[in-house]
């Protein structure tokens, strides 16, 4: 590198995914880019201040706030947020990016993903296999909020407890027999401790690495279990959505 040039961005990749959804595009807006659109499908706290400059913060507890920079505000049409996490990354250009593309056309409207800047070496690629996994969830999670639950509010129980072993072994242990051959469209029975049940249909089953499925049995709620890390100790992560259902019932299961 001669002097005075700016040294080179280091190399990134990004996740490209897209979903119809039944619904129009100013139906999908709002559940991209409001506060309460965001918390049925994504997040469970979020606020968005709108407008290009404006910022949306998202959290998975109270407080953690993850907070992006709106670069691109085009409603119906388009939505593009820059990661303010590393403002060093952000003031270079090479901050983590989520992009939305919307397209209407015979009552369907598309949502194309981009998510870009993430790195391109060997020891993020299992992260990258987690998170393109946590997107193909969360973009069918849109779809089924926007279709089945329009407008309602979600209930959502969240754990992470620490586990040891490896993926296959935490997960034989969680899905048991039938997670071994589960594949997206199939049917499944968990039975959990205290005799409640969950049952339904897998959306995505990636073995050891991840599960999805629409819980029937809980007025098609969605249920959401990542492998979150590897070695000696690390946390598998457990989500449970509910709509339309009340807490009662969420607590008891």
């Amino acid at each position: 590198m001669n002097a005075g040039e700016e040294p080179a961005a280091a190399p990134s990749r990004s996740i490209e995914l897209s979903v119809g959804i039944a619904a129009t595009a100013d139906a999908v807006w709002e559940a991209i880019a409001t506060g309460d659109g965001i918390e049925r499908w994504f997040s469970p706290f979020a606020s968005v201040e709108g407008g290009k400059g404006g910022t949306v913060n998202l959290a998975w507890e109270k407080g953690a706030d993850w907070p992006s920079r709106i670069t691109v505000w085009q409603p119906g049409k388009r939505l593009q947020m820059v990661d303010l996490s590393d403002l060093e990354a952000a003031r270079q250009g090479t901050a983590l990016t989520v992009d939305y593309h919307l397209t209407t056309a015979d009552g369907t409207t598309r949502v194309h993903l981009v998510n870009s800047g993430l790195p391109a070496t060997p020891d993020f690629d299992e992260h990258f296999h987690m998170m393109t996994n946590g997107w193909r969830v969360f973009l069918w999670n849109l779809r089924h909020a926007v279709e089945r639950h329009p407008g309602v509010p979600r209930r959502m129980i969240r754990v992470r407890p620490w586990v040891k072993g490896s993926r296959e072994e935490v997960w034989g242990r969680l899905f048991g027999e039938e997670g071994r051959s589960l594949k997206a469209g199939d049917s499944f029975h968990f039975d959990l401790d205290g005799g409640e049940a969950l049952a339904g249909e897998v959306v995505l089953c990636d073995r050891p690495w991840a599960f999805a499925g629409m819980v029937e049995s809980l007025n098609d709620g969605v249920l959401h279990v990542e492998m979150e890390g590897s070695g000696e100790k690390w946390k598998v992560g457990v989500w449970l959505s509910a709509y339309g259902v009340g807490a009662g019932r969420c607590l008891c299961l």
